[in-house]
């Protein structure tokens, strides 16, 4: 014995007592399981839990959302479906806006950042500060409203054209960005004859019809009411001791008629642009320089999508 007093032998290991019962059957102790065997085992239980708290079978009935929480869905829903075609490519006519009639004649920034549509009327709002704006914001108004009514005819009549070429040439595989803004989509082979473009149809007739329409219902037209307003509210208030209300009342009567422009002359001078072109072109061709073409109404059917079939639900 060393001499700290311990044995050099090993110690046994000690022997179970026998007052541990049934236990003691269990020496030595299973291991633990493997932590993957674990994962496992709670991943089962988890699957019989939602297997037994779920059942498809047994939905919970449906019940109509609040007001306000369904107007926010709603909203979502507008803003969502908008986006997402301006992203894709398709964009409805330029004369058409969900916020067409928005009342933004309140701040000359407002107006010039608002609803597409209404930057052709940026002249008119320029005509509408020249008694106390500076010859060059006019000028650059004036820019602005021929810069959209290029881009808008050069828009019909890039549409027009993809139209045509599917009238002439049935099987045409378009591009997906030409798809998009046209509405139109892949006819198999042979599936439709090639027909013929009547010159009232014609992408080029479409382009010069859009130029008079836009010349007319968003600079002309506008251009004359507001500078009316200006001139003769001008006048009926000269003699107003006010300076504020003298110098900018007619400025303000003329903001006041610019929401109101687009109901004034786009409906009316579209109809009677396609109306005399329509009746022109018949005059001098004859029945086949119209075709099958209506009187009115040419213009919406460049922008109607094409229809697809309904899936039946389940």
């Amino acid at each position: 014995m060393p001499w700290w007093g311990k044995s050099d032998k090993p110690s046994e290991p000690p022997k179970p007592s026998p007052s541990a019962g049934a236990a003691a059957t269990d020496y030595p102790p299973k291991p633990d399981p493997l932590p993957s065997e674990q994962i496992q085992q709670t991943a089962q239980k988890a699957a019989d839990n939602v297997k037994a708290a779920f059942d498809p079978d047994k939905l919970p009935a449906r019940e109509k959302l609040p007001d306000k929480l369904q107007q926010i869905v709603d909203k979502s829903d507008r803003e969502d479906s908008f986006y997402n075609e301006l992203v894709d490519g398709y964009v409805p006519p330029s004369t058409e806006s969900n916020v067409r009639y928005a009342a933004y004649a309140a701040r000359f920034r407002t107006i010039l950042l608002s609803a597409h549509r209404y930057v052709a009327y940026t002249s008119d709002i320029g005509e509408s500060f020249r008694p106390v704006a500076h010859p060059k914001m006019v000028r650059a108004a004036y820019g602005i409203s021929w810069a959209y009514i290029l881009g808008d005819v050069g828009y019909e009549g890039y549409k027009a054209y993809w139209h045509n070429q599917r009238i002439i040439n049935p099987q045409i595989e378009l591009s997906d960005h030409a798809k998009r803004i046209t509405g139109l989509s892949d006819v198999p082979v042979g599936a439709v004859a090639p027909g013929t473009v009547p010159p009232l149809e014609d992408w080029r007739t479409v382009m010069v019809q859009r130029g008079i329409f836009q010349s007319l219902a968003s600079m002309g037209l506008p251009a004359f009411t507001i500078h009316s307003v200006v001139r003769y509210s001008g006048r009926a208030l000269k003699d107003v001791k006010n300076k504020m209300v003298r110098t900018w009342g007619p400025i303000g009567l003329g903001l006041a008629v610019v929401p109101f422009l687009p109901t004034l002359f786009d409906k009316p001078v579209e109809n009677a642009v396609e109306f005399v072109f329509h009746k022109g072109f018949e005059l001098v061709g004859g029945k086949g320089a119209v075709g099958e073409a209506p009187q009115i109404g040419r213009e919406k059917l460049l922008s109607a999508k094409e229809k697809k079939p309904k899936e039946k639900e389940l």
